[in-house]
């Protein structure tokens, strides 16, 4: 439509296109959607998600690198304040959220 026109969407990093298409697509809502609050992005299961959508938006099942591109455009990991420990490895539940949002 003509609103996504309005959005300037040629200026988006192809990146930050594709995260989109991804937190918005409903097949792919079990490994990665928007928090109830819809600020935050939540992936419930880190290997559920590098096994079944890393691969279909990017030429890499690359974690790390994934969460280094959201940490260039202002997505941060949100700690987890009920486990207590950061260097929890049981750390398959990530959650980021947009400082620039805030």
């Amino acid at each position: 439509g003509s609103r996504r026109a309005s959005v300037g969407s040629m200026a988006r990093p192809a990146f930050v296109n594709k995260l989109w298409s991804m937190v918005n697509d409903k097949s792919n809502e079990k490994f990665i959607h928007w928090s109830t609050s819809g600020e935050s992005i939540v992936v419930p299961n880190r290997e559920r998600f590098v096994q079944e959508v890393l691969p279909k938006y990017f030429k890499h099942s690359n974690f790390a690198s994934f969460v280094r591109q959201l940490n260039m455009y202002g997505w941060h990991k949100v700690q987890d304040v009920k486990s207590g420990s950061m260097l929890s490895n049981n750390d398959s539940r990530w959650e980021f959220e947009n400082e620039r949002h805030a």
